[in-house]
């Protein structure tokens, strides 16, 4: 006699989530109860399916079976019932920060339409996307260091930076001759310092005091800060090549620096793999590294 469905339930939400709490939380019961489904499939059947250690739970080898085959199970039932439903175009959310979401994935959504007509994206716009790793979004898109990258999620694209300003702020605070005179120049910066010192550091220049400079949190608005001549920014190659072919920002070295940053996805934590998610993450993450010209 197979287990009854909550029982497995429980454990299929606890094993994917690692947490009889958060298994609680998404299934809207009490960890008490979680906790029981379990004991209770565990003496059904005969074996331990977690070892315990606090409020830590680790699946033991039965219990990385049982998960697999819960897993597979409860995703068909889904994409089953997702099926039935009267709903022509299936959603996938999508949580990116704006400027990538303008300058990388806007001159892609026609190739998507024609790869999957049948799907719905919906764009969640967030400064920090990774806050939403947990809410409604189905795929996160993260930008973080790349030696900050999250251990779940997939690289899709590297960024090299490069200093950029406008040629009136050339004329106004120039010539650079090298790095460091820029020390002394008005610089802006995007969330944090880390763009600038790590450049800095590239170029082999050692700050002799904290930086200082507008914090911004959305690119957008600082790559128009620097195109009208308030301050020289770190911009990300391939994300700026438009506008260094427009002539609104120019390059004030020709450095070469190994690629610091990049953009990340992840699918939501917890989430069950459906056919439609993965299709939109299998095709983001087919994207080449090259914005059309």
């Amino acid at each position: 006699m197979l287990p009854s469905l909550p029982a497995l339930r429980a454990f299929d939400a606890a094993a994917r989530l690692g947490s009889f709490r958060a298994a609680a939380e998404l299934l809207s019961v009490s960890a008490t109860a979680i906790s029981h489904h379990i004991r209770g499939l565990e003496q059904q059947l005969g074996r331990r399916l977690f070892d315990r250690t606090g409020r830590t739970v680790v699946l033991t080898e039965d219990g990385k079976k049982l998960s697999e085959a819960t897993r597979q199970a409860f995703g068909l039932l889904e994409g089953a019932v997702d099926a039935l439903r009267e709903a022509p175009r299936k959603v996938v959310r999508i949580a990116a920060g704006p400027i990538f979401t303008a300058r990388w994935l806007m001159p892609r959504i026609g190739e998507f339409w024609q790869r999957h007509p049948d799907l719905e994206l919906e764009f969640l716009p967030s400064y920090r996307p990774g806050d939403l790793a947990t809410g409604s979004a189905d795929i996160v898109i993260r930008w973080e260091r790349v030696q900050d990258m999250p251990a779940n999620a997939t690289k899709l694209l590297e960024l090299e930076p490069v200093a950029v300003a406008s040629p009136a702020f050339v004329k106004r605070h120039g010539p650079f001759a090298d790095p460091g005179d820029l020390l002394s120049a008005p610089i802006l910066h995007q969330r944090n310092h880390w763009g600038w010192l790590d450049w800095f550091s590239a170029q082999g220049v050692k700050p002799s005091e904290a930086l200082r400079g507008a914090l911004f949190e959305d690119a957008n608005v600082m790559l128009r800060g620097a195109a009208e001549g308030q301050g020289a920014i770190v911009g990300w190659l391939p994300l700026i090549e438009q506008d260094l072919r427009d002539g609104r920002i120019v390059r004030l070295f020709d450095e070469k620096i190994a690629p610091t940053h990049g953009y990340f996805a992840e699918l939501r934590a917890g989430a069950r793999p459906r056919k439609d998610i993965q299709s939109v993450f299998n095709w983001l993450v087919s994207l080449n590294h090259a914005l059309p010209q």
